[in-house]
């Protein structure tokens, strides 16, 4: 069953989708989705979507959001900050924990890119409400790129002083989103949860390099999975790197949700 929600945060609507597995009724193991950066709540080349069909037939519910700023949620981009989108996170959490559907002890996180590195902050703000961590292609690289190469993915951050806004694939990114990142401290975050974590990453990924995945191997105390995965793109945009991505995903998945290896 699909199932649209809206919530309001911080003044703005944001708009999801709740894939509910078939026939099951009462509170059900739940994935809350991050999606990247400039991206929507489908993911590229739908990948959440399938993500998502796949977890409903293994009996797990899933729920993905547009972030403010972005695809049907309210905001322009221009607007648009980490900050912000960090803000959201955890209140997406609390939302989806009142869903009737939703079990609230089985409850875990899977980003993409972008969506990636708020999730593993999102889970170390909130450690003892997720249950585990899923991490596509995370791009933590890209406070590194900004403050030290004042670019973001290969395209100068200066001209922002001279328009008022970075031209990033037609979206207009504005001043606030650089300004804001001096409060951002990612892996000193994310290494506050102590939960299961996977990392799932190309190797011929080069948007986010794979170095920034083995970075978080390292903060973890706990022992973290990484999956590198030969020819992946950081878009995952073939069929046999797409089919083990969701493989690996929806196996993890069922052993820290369903206790099924």
């Amino acid at each position: 069953m699909i199932k649209q929600l809206s919530t309001e945060i911080n003044g703005l609507t944001l708009r999801g989708t709740a894939h509910i597995p078939d026939g099951v009724t009462g509170q059900q193991p739940t994935v809350l989705m991050f999606h990247g950066f400039s991206s929507n709540r489908d993911e590229a080349f739908n990948s959440f979507v399938y993500m998502s069909r796949l977890l409903n037939k293994n009996g797990i519910a899933a729920i993905a959001f547009d972030y403010g700023y972005h695809g049907e949620s309210d905001g322009d981009f221009i607007d648009f900050t980490f900050s912000q989108e960090l803000e959201e996170s955890r209140a997406l959490v609390a939302f989806v924990q009142t869903l009737d559907f939703v079990d609230t002890q089985r409850l875990s996180l899977l980003g993409m890119s972008l969506g990636s590195v708020a999730a593993s902050m999102t889970a170390g703000q909130l450690p003892n409400e997720i249950k585990s961590l899923c991490m596509w292609s995370p791009a933590a690289v890209f406070v590194d790129e900004i403050a030290n190469k004042h670019v973001l993915q290969g395209k100068s951050t200066d001209t922002v002083s001279q328009t008022g806004y970075l031209d990033f694939n037609s979206l207009k990114l504005g001043p606030a989103f650089f300004a804001d990142l001096q409060n951002i401290q990612i892996y000193e975050e994310a290494a506050k949860f102590k939960g299961p974590v996977t990392i799932i990453h190309g190797d011929a990924d080069n948007i986010a390099p794979l170095s920034y995945s083995k970075k978080y191997q390292s903060v973890y105390q706990q022992p973290t999975n990484l999956v590198v995965v030969p020819g992946a793109s950081h878009a995952w945009n073939s069929v046999a790197v797409k089919e083990t991505l969701l493989k690996e995903t929806l196996g993890f998945f069922k052993e820290t949700l369903l206790g099924q290896k």
